[in-house]
């Protein structure tokens, strides 16, 4: 079966809540917020890069969850945490370092494609 991150998710938040806990970087409230509310900004964004609608905003958000998730990673990693990185719902297969070198090449990845986009109205000048 093929897995896809932000499906994965808003399918089951209760499941990513637990990933997101697992970590032990929020406390209760943030918790099921961000269960919520990021894999719907991950897929809006995803399909605003694929559909180049308002692409470079989105863009920048990729950047900075990747930056946000690199941290998380790398902290649970230092930490000594044995935990799922919670990417692709409750049987993510990646171990930790795995999972940040995937963050930090997607972050990297974003980075790339914004500063090749140009902005829409470059060209426009005002008189």
């Amino acid at each position: 079966m093929r897995r896809y991150a932000a499906l994965s998710k808003i399918v089951d938040p209760r499941a990513f809540a637990s990933a997101i806990d697992h970590y032990r970087l929020l406390s209760y409230p943030f918790i099921p917020i961000f269960a919520i509310y990021l894999p719907w900004l991950e897929l809006v964004c995803s399909a605003a890069v694929l559909f180049r609608w308002r692409d470079r905003g989105a863009l920048l958000l990729i950047t900075t969850m990747c930056l946000c998730f690199s941290v998380a990673l790398a902290s649970a990693w230092w930490r000594g945490l044995d935990i799922n990185c919670g990417c692709f719902g409750q049987d993510s297969p990646a171990a930790l370092p795995v999972a940040l070198i995937r963050s930090l090449t997607l972050g990297f990845i974003a980075v790339l494609l914004f500063r090749m986009e140009t902005p829409r109205d470059a060209g426009f000048q005002a008189n």
